[in-house]
């Protein structure tokens, strides 16, 4: 009779679970310069603004855009909150979808989308999709209720909400060895 030895498995599938996420932040989502150290001016357009100097905060409604440098952002509500001196500090935006997207100088495209998303400039930078998120670069891409990326770290955490139809889906495809 074979003895079984269940208290093995978790260690393994941890293992793996570990590769993965680190295989996943090396190959969905490349490092990128922080939006909080970009020196591009932030730009926006709205059907309608609504800016208050004394809250720091400014209320944009309708087929929103906000860009800076080479990433954008989109959706139908956006909330941006800037401190005193008028530096950015977050955003949240509402859409259907919202959407992100954040051109790569030397890596695909990277885009996201969800119906709602919150950026926060600091503390550290990080983009959270909210209520079934996807996030992809090229072919690679992650599927969750929640979707938390931080940009310069290459770093991405995704949850479901316990129900077998929201669980997190990821897909990551190898590296061509071509192209290295």
């Amino acid at each position: 009779m074979t003895r079984h030895k269940p208290h093995h498995k978790p260690r393994i599938a941890f293992a793996a679970i570990a590769l993965f996420v680190g295989i996943l932040g090396v190959i969905l989502i490349a490092p990128t310069k922080s939006w909080a150290q970009n020196p591009s001016p932030i730009e926006l357009s709205a059907d309608r603004a609504e800016v208050d100097n004394n809250t720091g905060v400014s209320r944009y409604f309708g087929n929103v855009v906000l860009t800076r440098g080479p990433m954008r952002l989109t959706g139908e509500v956006m909330h941006v909150h800037t401190d005193a001196n008028r530096e950015l500090q977050r955003i949240e935006i509402d859409g259907s979808p919202a959407t992100y997207r954040e051109r790569q100088p030397e890596a695909p495209t990277r885009h996201a989308q969800a119906p709602r998303m919150e950026y926060y400039a600091s503390g550290p930078e990080r983009i959270i999709l909210l209520n079934g998120g996807h996030l992809w670069q090229g072919d690679n891409d992650v599927r969750g209720q929640t979707i938390t990326h931080y940009p310069a770290q290459a770093r991405t955490i995704a949850d479901g909400d316990g129900q077998a139809d929201n669980r997190v889906n990821v897909t990551v495809y190898p590296e061509d060895s071509d192209n290295q």
